[in-house]
């Protein structure tokens, strides 16, 4: 009865060590699953570090780690009461023999010497271990006792099992890591071709309609020069000309130019946005008479916000020409102005031939050109919006479009207004 007893009692004991390992082995597990959405690798060895000091019943220790654009090893993480800076690893020396053996290396007595660097002065017991999966190696995890340990079965066991619970963590980490770069790097690629694509398209354009004023310019020089030409009529021409390329060139450096650039050459006071309105529409309407669109402005009390006059001017001439071009023969554009608190919106809308929906996110951005069948027939090169944009965000406000295709178009301009003493 006695030996029986003796063997229960053995068996029990054994069980409850199996029932101790189990649960540091599943904290292990947990760590590895609660590292999935680490971003920050330090912190994820921070975490094994406490569990190991915790599962081996440690005193403190460190880890020598590599990078993924690296095989050098760098001391990534020590316990906050670490007593001695740990000395880069040697070649050939336990860090890289545990590396190399995929084994860890455990001192159960260190030995005393007259070494400047003297651990054995903080500790009894160290053990090296290897962060190793399957092939890949990442560094070592080194954790003392102050006291002397004999490190038992289970000891070297749960050693090599942080081991590569640490390396699984870091080897998904980087994985996951390796793919997301992978992934933003191949939408930066898509990015830069579309952006290049665009610009491309749009010096192709530019150079294009560049052309044209200066062959313009061109012939009428070489009309001025032939004898019994009326060489003022010709020069007319090309005043007129030059004054288009001018302003084709001002365009494009606004659009080229960084946003900081283009505020500072903003001189705002203040103005009065219904006369700025006003004059716009009525020198556009020479234009719209042509194909028998009616402008009508309807007219609200007086609104004063500060600004610029001459960007104004551009704004809203790029946005009336732009309902005079795309409007129908006949048609209508509709200008209006509505005070709301602290704000004024001025909606400019037509009934003509609208935007087509694939285009009507894009239509501010530079270097976008919308609806190519229609804009090949004007004399512009799809700047108007682009610059539109930037005049109303230096201005502090903001611009939006509304469009369906065969029934017209409607931009919104909102303005901060000036509050009058």
């Amino acid at each position: 009865m006695a030996v029986e007893r003796k063997i229960r009692s053995s068996l029990y004991r054994h069980h409850n060590i199996f029932l101790h390992m189990e649960d540091k082995v599943t904290l292990l597990n947990e760590i590895i699953l609660e590292c999935l959405n680490e971003t920050d690798e330090n912190l994820i060895v921070k975490r094994f570090m406490e569990a190991g000091l915790n599962v081996l019943s440690a005193d403190f220790g460190f880890v020598w780690l590599n990078s993924p654009m690296s095989r050098e090893l760098e001391l990534i993480y020590k316990s906050p009461n670490l007593p001695y800076e740990p000395r880069f690893p040697r070649k050939g020396g336990r860090n890289y023999t545990a590396m190399q053996n995929f084994t860890p290396n455990f001192v159960i007595e260190t030995k005393k010497t007259a070494d400047t660097f003297y651990v054995s002065k903080f500790l009894e017991s160290f053990v090296v271990i290897p962060l190793f999966f399957k092939k890949a190696v990442y560094g070592t995890m080194v954790l003392c006792f102050k006291e002397k340990e004999l490190f038992s079965k289970e000891k070297r066991i749960l050693s090599v099992f942080i081991g590569n619970s640490v390396a699984q963590a870091i080897t998904i980490h980087r994985l996951i890591e390796k793919e997301q770069n992978a992934f933003l790097l191949a939408a930066k690629q898509e990015t830069d071709l579309k952006y290049e694509k665009l610009r491309t398209d749009f010096i192709a354009n530019a150079m294009h309609e560049i052309r044209t004023p200066l062959a313009i310019i061109r012939g009428h020089v070489d009309l001025a020069l032939m004898k019994g030409s009326n060489g003022m009529n010709a020069l007319k021409d090309i005043n007129h000309e030059v004054g288009h390329l001018t302003n084709m060139l001002m365009d494009l450096t606004l659009l080229t130019s960084t946003e900081g650039r283009f505020k500072d050459r903003i001189s705002f006071r203040k103005v009065h946005l219904n006369k700025v309105i006003d004059g716009v529409a009525d020198r556009i309407a020479v234009i719209a008479n042509k194909k028998n669109i009616d402008i009508k402005f309807i007219k609200n009390p007086s609104v004063y916000i500060m600004g610029d006059v001459s960007y104004l001017e551009k704004l809203f001439a790029n946005l009336i020409k732009n309902a005079v071009t795309y409007g129908r023969e006949g048609g209508s554009i509709k200008i209006g102005i509505d005070k709301k608190n602290n704000s004024v919106e001025i909606k400019i809308s037509d009934n003509g031939v609208g935007i087509n929906k694939v285009d009507l996110p894009h239509i501010f951005e530079r270097f976008y050109r919308a609806n190519k069948s229609h804009t090949s027939e004007t004399k512009n090169i799809g700047l108007g919006l682009a610059i539109a944009k930037w005049v109303v965000s230096a201005h502090g406000g903001t611009i939006s479009v509304e469009s369906k295709v065969g029934k017209g178009t409607i931009f919104t301009v909102s303005f901060p207004t000036l509050k009058l003493d």
